[in-house]
């Protein structure tokens, strides 16, 4: 089942722990998910499929290097089977 965001946690970042399926790890674990497309310079394309408590739950698609349409054209048909776009309750 979708999530949305995780609780924010305002400690001091050294003391800041996520829950992940029921283990805790260090917040800063997460910046790895983050970096796979941004320090190799893949193309990265963010779509909203869900949502899960009034937030959007989204994906990330990483493509190869120089496929930017590639990971455009895979995120108009993840669209299709989840029913596009469809903004937030206001």
């Amino acid at each position: 089942m979708p999530t949305s965001a995780f609780r924010h946690d305002h400690s001091l970042q050294p003391e800041r722990r996520l829950d992940i399926v029921g283990r805790s790890v260090a917040y800063d674990d997460q910046i790895v998910w983050a970096a796979v497309a941004a320090l190799t310079g893949f193309p990265a394309t963010v779509i909203p499929i869900a949502h899960a408590g009034g937030l959007p739950v989204g994906v990330q698609i990483v493509g190869p290097y120089l496929h930017d349409r590639t990971t455009l054209a895979f995120a108009e048909l993840i669209g299709r089977e989840f029913g596009g776009v469809v903004p937030p309750p206001l």
